[in-house]
């Protein structure tokens, strides 16, 4: 018995010493693809720096991020497989009344390969570059502007609909102006 219990301190402190040595690396890893997904989604701007900023909506609050030529924000949709996490950029306009959805990074999915998994491709070419607020963002079998992936209909909707939630909260920033 009194071995299994030295074995079992002997595991927790080189648990806890390799938690210790990599939280740091980790932690610098995150912010840097972070930033590397931020700047990914916006058009080229002339600094790579970029504020968070906040903005409550419905009594939550809400992070996205500015940099010179656009703003940028994370957001999860359901998917056919599961959570699809999305960072979307949207590019500011001269007048900022109404940016531009620009282009959008996908973090995390489970979506079918082949299928829905084309959201991490080709379906960023049928939403990117358009107009933020007067973009019907639903799929053309939903009445909207955006055609879908053939045969990923879901993930398609996932997609157009974080796109249309973060464009509303696109407005109220625009608003905040």
């Amino acid at each position: 018995m009194a071995a299994l219990t030295v074995i079992c301190l002997v595991c927790a402190f080189l648990v806890a010493a390799a938690h210790e040595l990599t939280r740091k690396p980790i932690a610098e890893t995150a912010a840097r693809l972070k930033q590397e997904s931020i700047l990914a989604v916006l058009p080229q701007c002339a600094d790579s720096f970029f504020a968070e900023k906040h903005i409550v909506i419905d009594g939550a609050t809400n992070s996205y991020f500015e940099t010179s030529s656009g703003y940028a924000m994370e957001v999860t949709a359901k998917g056919y497989a599961g959570e699809i996490r999305l960072m979307l950029g949207f590019a500011k306009s001269e007048d900022e009344n109404e940016p531009k959805f620009w282009s959008y990074k996908v973090l995390a999915h489970s979506e079918t390969p082949g299928l829905g998994a084309h959201i991490a491709g080709s379906f960023l070419d049928n939403v990117r570059e358009r107009d933020a607020f007067s973009t019907k963002w639903r799929v053309t079998k939903d009445g909207g502007d955006i055609v879908p992936i053939t045969a990923a209909t879901i993930s398609s909707r996932a997609v157009t609909d974080a796109i249309e939630r973060a464009a509303e909260t696109m407005k109220l920033i625009c608003q905040t102006k």
